[in-house]
């Protein structure tokens, strides 16, 4: 039964990106199966959006690398042309439909609990699990098909198109930035009453994640006190670090899972979809970046491998694997907590929580504790450590949006052959060109250029 049901909402799904359906499709009655329907996690956990990621400077492509790309798209995104830059669904690598595929599952879910009258603590945890997913998925899109939240501008920019139920007939139209971020931190706020504090593994949501989520949410706004409080509610419930000084730097994937798929660090365990130009056997690390580590930083050993030609990859993974991790983890809320704290002008306080994090990534007594005395000498120091620490994440493409809105002025550059690609700050092409059949199948509207 179940089998069945996945099988005629992904033919549903696939009919909203290309044709629409003319019927609404059958879903389960029972709880078990609506927690089934949750639990697919290679559809809910996986292929978050890595467009991003690919668009940012966390790693370059030699031109030869470049020139072998089995995709036209992926070059094109590489280089940040203006359009053109998704692949088909036929591909496997279809992002938007990716995304809404896993939004379609939550509404299912959401709608079924609520067609069918089931209460009761089993179905509020299924009721937030289902927000936390729809949820995460909106603010995954965003960062990539709109652009960075302005206070000034969020309630006229394009935003996302919200769904909110599983009818493949509602018409697609999109809403605003300022709609996509309410209606995120709605479902976060909601789930986090009706979720438990564990979960039989970081696949599935808990308080933690959903207050992780909105930590990130509000940190992306501006919004630094409620940012701080979320993330400051999320470590309650795990502010567990690994101490890279028990690592074993020789191993493939040095940072040590404690379940299928993730570390201890992990409070949410997503994974972005794993593009050609992100492989491992191509991408290579800056060397700019490479050299902000300090010699007893113990992330330049366990993050990078030395290849043959003295150029560097990234195996700094949490998922004892090449998948990429996108979903919350503990270091990333206290980068967020140190940042927050700073903004909020503590600066004994943010440089206490850096302190914190930072003395697990040395090497035994060469970690010298930072003490802040000035608020730009505080946040540039913080902006480091977050860009050492999470790279790969998919989080340096909004970091540099959000920063740049903030007036950073971070041009990103790149070299193919003897040509040059610029992205300027700010450029609307920040805001990812959404894919040509998605806009000529539904009629939404595309980004500017």
């Amino acid at each position: 039964m179940l089998t069945f049901l996945i099988t005629c909402m992904l033919c549903g799904c696939e009919k909203f990106i290309a044709e629409k359906s003319d019927k609404r499709l059958v879903v389960p009655v029972a709880l078990k199966d609506f927690q089934a329907l949750l639990s697919q996690s290679g559809i809910l956990n996986t292929n978050f959006v890595s467009a991003g990621e690919v668009s940012s400077d966390d790693f370059y492509l030699t031109s030869a690398d470049y020139n072998q790309q089995g995709f036209e798209s992926d070059k094109r995104l590489y280089t940040w042309q203006p359009d053109y830059i998704s692949r088909t669904l036929s591909s496997g690598g279809d992002e938007w439909y990716n995304t809404y595929r896993a939004i379609y599952y939550c509404n299912s879910v959401l709608q079924g609990l609520e067609e069918n009258n089931l209460r009761g603590q089993e179905a509020d945890n299924i009721k937030g699990q289902a927000l936390v997913f729809r949820a995460a998925r909106y603010l995954d899109g965003v960062q990539v098909w709109a652009p960075a939240y302005n206070e000034t501008s969020a309630k006229t920019d394009m935003g996302m198109v919200l769904r909110l139920d599983p009818d493949m007939n509602t018409p697609s139209v999109r809403a605003t930035v300022q709609e996509t971020y309410d209606l995120i931190i709605s479902d976060l706020t909601e789930a986090i009453s009706l979720l438990p504090t564990m979960q039989p593994g970081v696949s599935l949501p808990t308080k933690a994640a959903a207050h992780g989520l909105l930590s990130r949410a509000y940190l992306f706004m501006g919004l630094y006190q409620e940012s701080l409080e979320h993330a400051n509610y999320a470590l309650e419930y795990n502010s567990a670090l690994i101490d890279f000084k028990s690592l074993d730097a020789n191993a493939n994937f040095p940072i040590p899972i404690v379940s299928t798929s993730s570390s201890i660090e992990i409070v949410f365990g997503n994974s972005m979809l794993y593009a050609e130009p992100l492989n491992f056997s191509v991408a290579k690390v800056p060397m700019d970046l490479y050299d902000l580590y300090d010699a007893d930083d113990l992330r330049k050993e366990i993050f990078f491998r030395k290849n043959d030609d003295n150029t560097y990859t990234f195996r700094g993974t949490h998922t004892g694997s090449p998948a990429l991790t996108c979903g919350i983890s503990t270091s990333e809320l206290y980068l967020i907590t140190a940042e927050c704290y700073c903004k909020l002008d503590n600066l004994d306080e943010s440089a206490n929580i850096l302190n914190t994090f930072l003395v697990k990534r040395w090497r035994q007594d060469k970690f010298i504790p930072y003490s802040f005395v000035d608020n730009e000498n505080a946040l540039n120091t913080i902006f480091e450590e977050r860009r050492k620490e999470l790279l790969m994440r998919g989080l340096r493409w909004p970091d540099i949006k959000r920063l740049n809105r903030d007036g950073a002025n971070i041009t990103l550059t790149r070299n193919i052959d003897e040509n040059t690609f610029t992205l300027p700050p700010n450029d609307l092409r920040y805001a990812l060109t959404i894919p040509e059949d998605v806009i000529s199948n539904n009629g939404i509207t595309q980004n500017p250029r």
